[in-house]
């Protein structure tokens, strides 16, 4: 663990371990350890201080021994105010003194937020993503900076913070700041290390993009890291290889069914559809829209740690452990200003970790070919693994459902959501006076395609809200997708699209 301020490039950077005194090379037996990937806070702010955390992965692993062990993580919610901490470090002795050869420890009372406010400190300057230590005298100090804070518990130690700033060095009334540690870091360490598969891998160069954001359902499990937004057109995306037309067609529908257990089955019929999973949960779909971008809602991401995603593909019965399907990680998630609010801007694009396989089993959807069209009277389909009726359970096998595409005038006037509720930015489809067919929860960001001319299929919405499921004159409620085709190339042409 390092902190999110340190700005030297990582292949710059070399992590020592085991080592005692930092002056002679031979007292211990110490390891030497690169570094391939820097995963920094993206919200650190080098005024406040606020969010200094980082993750280093080294590039091989380190064995543990009587003098090299892993320090604990924090138990989640465990509150340390009132305990004992204990600092560990190579930092100076004294304020503006020298760096001590041999490592040095100190013992210094954590404070409560209050008890930290009222000193010398002004109150707004000390955020919950800090925690204070000390009462003057004894201190972390310059060199201390990116070390641990740590609690004994029972026979253990458990690191809470991380040393971060402070003025001077053990000043009566100004205690050292310290980076709370959150329980984040032991899922992000899980991801680093890989799945219980042992298929990931981490992909070198990128960094945790990360803000605050308060929880907005069950399923935002902690409260302080998330992706980027506002669009993802001030940061250039990530290009691996030059953008170019793959061999291979997209919004090709599987026709044909397998027999599946008897019964003749869709399987693989919608070569696109992809399941997004949360710490190994089913949540919400997604569709393939080139070899390494998925296309999803933004309210699917937002507030969630995007790296604990999950993405699989070429799955049908999502319940049949027996199937190995596709799989995939991701690695940046970028999105449109969305709000839940109103949830206008609906629409994110996932960079996998890996580019994904065009087989007969997965294939990309088509992007509609005419930004005009608003498909109006048009039949879409929407695919989901989401709950066959309202506050159901999700479904096990890939279902899908006709709608009929509503205009936007209708939507605001012969339904019962207000005009305000409907932006251009979203597409209506379903059945008015009776209801009948509709997406449903745990389909949020599956697709609503419609056929073309050529027999294919293009992307026409994702779906995003609605009241209730298949209530009369409450229609599903999907993005316009054709509103965000320039957006989406932009930020998706490191990836190969099918030719049209």
């Amino acid at each position: 663990m390092d902190q999110g301020n340190n700005a030297l490039k990582r292949n710059k950077i070399r992590v020592i371990l085991g080592d005692y005194d930092q002056f002679v090379a031979s007292e211990t037996p110490a390891i030497m350890r690169a570094v391939t990937a820097i995963i920094r806070h993206r919200s650190f702010d080098q005024n406040s201080y606020n969010h200094d955390i980082a993750l280093l992965k080294l590039r091989k692993p380190v064995e543990f021994t009587k003098t090299i062990r892993p320090v604990c993580l924090p138990k989640e919610r465990s509150e340390p105010a009132g305990q004992l901490g204990t600092v560990v470090g190579w930092g100076r002795t004294s304020e503006g003194g020298t760096l001590p050869a041999l490592v040095q420890h100190v013992d210094v009372p954590i404070l409560t937020l209050d008890q930290c406010r009222s000193m010398k400190y002004r109150a707004s300057r000390i955020t919950s993503n800090m925690l204070c230590a000390g009462k003057g005298k004894q201190d972390s100090c310059q060199g201390d900076s990116g070390g641990p804070l740590l609690v004994r518990n029972g026979d253990k130690h458990e690191i809470v913070g991380i040393v971060s700033w402070g003025v001077g060095c053990g000043r009566a009334g100004y205690p050292g700041v310290y980076t709370r540690v959150p329980l984040l870091m032991l899922l992000m360490v899980g991801l680093l290390a890989g799945d219980a598969s042992g298929k990931l891998q981490a992909q070198g160069k990128y960094e945790m993009l990360a803000t605050p954001n308060k929880n907005t359902d069950e399923r935002s499990i902690v409260d302080n890291m998330k992706m980027i937004f506002g669009g993802g057109s001030n940061r250039a995306p990530i290009h691996d290889t030059p953008s170019s037309a793959c061999s291979c067609r997209c919004g090709e529908r599987n026709d044909a069914s397998r027999i599946v257990g008897g019964q003749a089955t869709g399987v693989n019929e919608f070569p696109w559809m992809a399941r997004l999973s949360y710490f190994n949960r089913f949540y919400c779909g997604g569709m393939l829209i080139n070899d390494r971008y998925v296309l999803t809602a933004a309210h699917c991401v937002k507030g969630f740690m995007w790296f604990m995603i999950k993405v699989t593909f070429g799955e049908h019965n999502r319940c049949d452990d027996s199937v190995r399907p596709e799989t995939r990680f991701v690695l940046r998630a970028i999105a449109q200003k969305f709000s839940f609010l109103n949830f206008d801007n609906d629409i994110a694009l996932l960079r996998l970790n890996d580019r994904v396989p065009i087989t007969d089993f997965i294939r990309p959807i088509c992007l509609p070919s005419d930004p005009s069209n608003a498909y109006v009277g048009t039949n879409g389909t929407a695919t989901g693994w989401g709950t066959l009726k309202e506050d159901g359970k999700p479904s096990c096998i890939l279902q899908e459902v006709e709608v009929p595409v509503l205009s936007n005038e209708v939507c605001s006037t012969q339904t019962n959501y207000t005009a305000s509720m409907i932006t251009d930015n979203m597409l209506c489809a379903g059945y008015l006076g009776v209801g009948e067919k509709d997406s449903c929860q745990g389909d949020s960001g599956g697709p609503l395609i419609a056929e073309r001319e050529d027999k294919r299929y293009e992307l026409i919405g994702v779906v995003s809200w609605g009241n209730g499921c298949a209530r009369p004159y409450y229609p599903g409620v999907y993005t316009r997708v054709t509103r965000y085709l320039d957006w989406i190339r932009e930020n998706s042409k490191d990836g190969c699209f099918c030719s049209e």
